[in-house]
């Protein structure tokens, strides 16, 4: 009222007569004024009030939000290029208004009790030491081998539904028909598995399985995996019902045996519980380990640290469209270039065959037949079926009495090599060859005295915990290193005695200048004449042991008898040997004691359930 009051003195309005004042009324009028009351000038004051008020709240915000930002541009600029300037929380918060800003949770995130939370759930699960970012030799042994097979399965799935002409488009229309995810799910699982990412991951590990890894040294490689790993997570359940319904819509093309698709189905459930249950929960420990925050997984903070994009997360697929599962397939290539993949396929396909044939030829006899025929005194009750060095020297014994009288007999007569410098004495060569094998049984003769040792230490570990505890740790630590020496001999003799087998087999093959008489039987005496190659040629002799020798080194190379862990884990042993039993001779010879077992031990994946499937790998192998 004060303003109106002024005004009234401005203009002059008491020294107007009544006619001056209707003329300036009208005046307003005609202007776009109007009359208002004393009750609707208080009104627009109070709206003014409160628009000023609404003002002041929209600046303070304005200010808030501009310094948030600044906080969270150096943030984000550390970390993945990413561009929010504060932290949404889902829920009744519809309006995803900033609640708490970037800075305060990161603190949060990374205060002492969570970091101390991240260090022993990554010492817990045996994937990094508790006072290092240093990755296990344990956790990089599982990603060598579980994660390794659950991948290649992913990527054989992809394969068989996806990438069979005949087949494809009647499967993508019937799996359409359900849901248009189906098939995305199949194609971005089958591209998981990447191996140039998988070899940066595991080659320093791969150069020493018994020394831990440095996390940062593989930290791109892990962030990669769990990214692709993190767009499949929430549908892990919708894939593996996909890969089931395309099995048997496949099982209905194909016509093929029923138990050839449960098979494949319930292999692709495991490896599915492996990845997503095991794996997945690991590497995410790892990554929380390197970023020293306890980040919740299903959060936009990990889904910003780690690249998580909209546009690429599974369901933009429609139906109908073409989905190609290998992006190189669909270039162009040369002639020539096309000539020397179809030879390296060919190479690749007959040494997969070869590898197979000697991988069923290891695993023909089981563990408790081969402590029967080469541990006959029961010397080695007190070691264990999943010991790794003692299955090493199972498969050397086995070796020895079957197939290495080929670097030693002179039924097989062999030539000397001329060269321009000198005669290569291919007898003296292998003979000096099966001289290796003296130090693979006393590395094993040190190992086997060791363990005894540990055996009577720990029935009288003493009184005193702390001292008794340092004592193990010790043992613990001897023992590591005798396995890795006892299996590095045995790999030793192994590799060499490939190499001589593998030039044999060449021979063979195109020039025929060493071996004079492949198509000679071989043919032992009453004391040897149950051995496996009794009255078999030189050439099939030669080549049983060639790719035994083949798959005993891929095993001690990169495959179950590799690694810094001394014993495999019951899934190893399952998946190896077709049993999760871990115990050593003294149940066996107890049970052979009292009538036998109850069942036989199964047989493991390696091997044909077909009676005739051996004969049938055998014959395939050609020379």
């Amino acid at each position: 009222m004060a303003d109106f009051e002024k005004t009234k003195k401005t203009i002059g309005v008491e020294s107007m007569d009544d006619r001056m004042r209707a003329d300036m009324l009208s005046k307003f009028k005609s202007a776009g004024g109007q009359v208002l009351s004393e009750r609707d000038i208080r009104r627009k004051e109070k709206l003014a009030q409160n628009e000023g008020t609404s003002k002041k709240s929209q600046k303070s915000q304005t200010f808030s939000r501009s310094s948030t930002s600044d906080k969270a541009g150096d943030f984000s600029s550390k970390n993945r290029g990413g561009s929010s300037s504060a932290v949404y929380i889902e829920g009744d918060n519809k309006n995803n208004k900033p609640v708490v800003d970037r800075q305060t949770l990161e603190q949060e995130m990374g205060s002492i009790v969570n970091r101390f939370v991240i260090r022993f759930k990554c010492w817990a699960n045996h994937v990094t030491k508790f006072r290092a970012s240093e990755v296990l030799p344990e956790f990089m042994s599982e990603m060598n081998l579980e994660a390794k097979i659950g991948l290649m399965e992913f990527n054989m799935v992809g394969n068989d539904l996806l990438g069979n002409p005949d087949f494809t488009p009647r499967i993508m229309k019937e799996l359409d028909k359900l849901s248009p995810l189906y098939v995305e799910l199949i194609a971005r699982a089958h591209k998981l598995l990447d191996m140039d990412e998988l070899t940066s991951m595991l080659e320093g590990y791969n150069m020493n399985p018994y020394e831990s890894v440095p996390l940062s040294k593989i930290s791109q490689p892990i962030y990669s995996l769990f990214r692709k790993l993190y767009y499949l997570y929430p549908f892990q359940a919708t894939y593996k019902k996909a890969v089931i319904t395309g099995y048997e819509i496949l099982q209905i093309l194909e016509k093929k045996p029923a138990i050839i698709y449960s098979t494949k189905k319930k292999k692709v459930g495991t490896e599915i519980s492996n990845i997503f249950d095991k794996i997945f929960y690991k590497l995410y420990l790892l990554i929380l380990r390197n970023e020293n925050k306890n980040i919740p997984l299903s959060s936009g903070y990990m889904e910003e640290l780690i690249g998580i994009r909209d546009s690429e997360r599974p369901g933009k697929r429609r139906v109908g469209e073409s989905l190609s599962i290998n992006e190189k397939e669909e270039e162009k290539e040369d002639s020539s270039q096309k000539d020397k993949k179809e030879e390296v396929s060919e190479e690749q396909q007959q040494m997969d065959k070869e590898l197979a044939y000697g991988l069923s030829l290891m695993n023909y006899i089981t563990i408790p037949d081969l402590r029967k025929k080469h541990d006959r005194k029961n010397e080695y009750p007190f070691l264990p079926n999943a010991d790794k060095c003692f299955l090493s020297f199972m498969f050397l014994k086995e070796f020895d009495y079957e197939y290495s009288f080929i670097l030693t007999t002179k039924k097989i007569i062999l030539k000397q090599n001329t060269t321009m410098i000198n005669k290569m004495d291919n007898r003296q060569k292998m003979l000096d060859i099966y001289e290796l094998y003296r130090p693979c049984i006393e590395q094993f003769r040190i190992y086997v005295d060791l363990l005894q040792e540990i055996s009577k230490h720990r029935s009288n570990p003493g009184k005193n915990y702390i001292e008794a505890s340092k004592k193990n740790q010790h043992y613990d630590n001897k023992r590591i290193s005798q396995s890795r020496n006892t299996r590095n001999a045995i790999k030793d003799y192994v590799d060499k005695s490939l190499d001589a087998f593998s030039l044999l087999i060449e021979d063979m093959k195109d020039k025929k200048d060493i071996v004079t008489n492949p198509d000679d039987p071989i043919v032992f005496d009453s004391i040897e004449s149950k051995k496996r190659l009794h009255k078999k040629t030189v050439k099939e002799c030669i080549t049983d042991a060639y790719c035994y020798t083949l798959a005993f080194s891929y095993r001690l190379n990169e495959g179950d008898l590799f690694g810094g862990v001394v014993e495999l884990t019951p899934d190893e042993m399952k998946r190896s040997f077709g049993t999760e039993s871990k115990s050593g001779g003294s149940e066996e010879a107890k049970k052979e004691k009292a009538g036998g077992s109850e069942e036989e031990t199964p047989k493991p994946d390696l091997v044909s359930n077909d009676p005739e499937g051996f004969d049938v790998i055998e014959n395939s192998i050609d020379i």
